[in-house]
């Protein structure tokens, strides 16, 4: 009996799909209640501090309407208000856009990941590149590659070069002046995820400029940037700026925005974002027609615009959410000195960056391979009841650095850094030691 087939490009995904992955998740989730020896996973960018205070919310104000259990065409053109309204005026409220945002000039759907898939599939040849400098989200590569088939052309910056500074530059503009790479797009992520930090205004402008130079398109993902927190360790952050509040030396029609407001409020499950694009009426029209099969959901809509609109709640829950995240950090932090483990101070977002070489090195051979090291670090800690994944995902150059989500619900994060403890058979630490 003949077997059916895949299409030839489906068949070559699938291959990859297929291929071993050291750091594979294996094993059952930790849950306090129900399986309390399950595995803590360090590694997803989810914030747990105010779940409490945003499910009281929402279980008190959430409401549908007939308009809601409808097509989401007819709900956005009904009369009740929607994410049509909220987002632009939430973005407007925070992100300072010279030119206002309008409804005209969004796309929202179900989480920018599928945004960003069907963005790069309007902008990009089965072939095409998407530039950016490392170290780099490890999603993105899953939303260039599908559907579009275009490709990630890593710009390596070395450890000695600042990641946020004017020195990555000459690395991008070496990518895009190599013919082989035939780059459509770049993009970069403001704050920066993983390095947890915002990025320097004239460095924003330095990409504008590349972006018109070498004429292709500029996608800013600003997912983070009202995370942006003051601690003990970053006491004067870099204040986020979007790119739409600055003057930039390029064709306004270049540039891309993803934002959204989940990541802001801890509910990344409830996919809610937008493609913002204010000069580009055909990239939108392109993408509004693709995320047709993949909308947001009418309950997600109902319960973040009722979020949106409720100024008051808004504002407490953003500040709010900046003080526990400052509180989270400088637990991980001082939990990272008193191990004498290096890392890169965070002021934004859930992840920080940590090198684990000196516990690599206590459960390794000195004749091990760096990699080999790592990977040993991994399955100690998966074996402890922790998942984290080295930065070799991001395209890192030091092999030990590891991304750490802070997130947790403080007594989760605790046991968390007790089972790294035990996995390498450090000193335990208490706060305030």
């Amino acid at each position: 009996m003949a077997q059916p087939e895949l299409s030839a490009r489906a068949k070559a995904y699938v291959h990859v799909l297929k291929q071993p992955f050291d750091f594979a998740w294996t094993g059952e989730l930790y849950n306090k209640a129900r399986n309390p020896d399950g595995i803590i996973k360090l590694s997803t960018a989810e914030n747990s501090l105010l779940t409490k205070e945003l499910l009281e919310y929402f279980n008190s104000n959430f409401e549908l309407t007939p308009s809601h259990l409808k097509y989401r065409w007819t709900l956005l053109n009904d009369y009740e208000r929607s994410t049509k309204h909220a987002l632009p005026d939430y973005f407007n409220a925070y992100f300072k856009p010279r030119t206002p945002i309008t409804p005209e000039h969004c796309v929202h759907g179900d989480g920018l990941g599928s945004l960003l898939a069907q963005t790069v599939w309007a902008l990009c040849q089965p072939g095409d590149g998407v530039l950016m400098a490392t170290q780099l989200t490890d999603s993105y590569p899953r939303d260039i590659v599908y559907p579009a088939q275009a490709k990630v052309v890593p710009a390596y910056i070395p450890p000695s070069v600042n990641p946020l500074s004017k020195d990555t530059i000459p690395y991008l503009r070496k990518e895009l002046e190599n013919p082989e790479n035939k780059i459509r797009a770049i993009i970069f992520c403001n704050p920066h995820n993983p390095l947890a930090n915002a990025y320097p205004e004239e460095i924003i402008v330095e990409h504008a400029r590349l972006a018109e130079e070498f004429n292709v398109h500029l996608i800013s993902d600003e997912v983070y940037g009202l995370q942006v927190f003051s601690s003990r360790y970053v006491p004067n952050p870099t204040p986020f700026k979007s790119i739409l509040s600055l003057s930039i030396p390029c064709n306004p029609a270049r540039i891309h925005v993803l934002a959204g407001p989940t990541k802001d409020f801890g509910a990344s499950g409830i996919k809610v974002g937008s493609l913002i694009s204010q000069h580009n009426p055909d990239l939108l029209r392109l993408v509004e027609r693709a995320v047709q099969a993949l909308p947001m959901s009418s309950a997600a809509d109902a319960l973040f615009t009722k979020v949106l609109s409720d100024v008051q709640f808004r504002d407490w829950f953003l500040e709010e959410n900046r003080k526990r995240l400052r509180q989270a950090f400088e637990l991980a932090g001082d939990w990272c000195t008193f191990h004498n483990l290096s890392f890169v101070p965070a002021s934004a977002g859930v992840f920080f960056v940590v090198d684990f070489a000196p516990l690599c090195a206590r459960i390794s051979s000195p004749s091990a391979t760096t990699y080999d090291q790592t990977l040993a670090a991994f399955k100690a800690m998966q074996s402890s009841g922790v998942y984290i994944v080295p930065m070799t995902i991001s395209e890192d150059s030091v092999v030990t650095r590891y991304r750490m989500t802070f997130t947790l619900p403080p007594e989760t994060m605790r046991l968390a850094l007790q089972r790294i403890e035990r996995a390498f058979g450090l000193d335990h630490w208490e706060p305030g030691m």
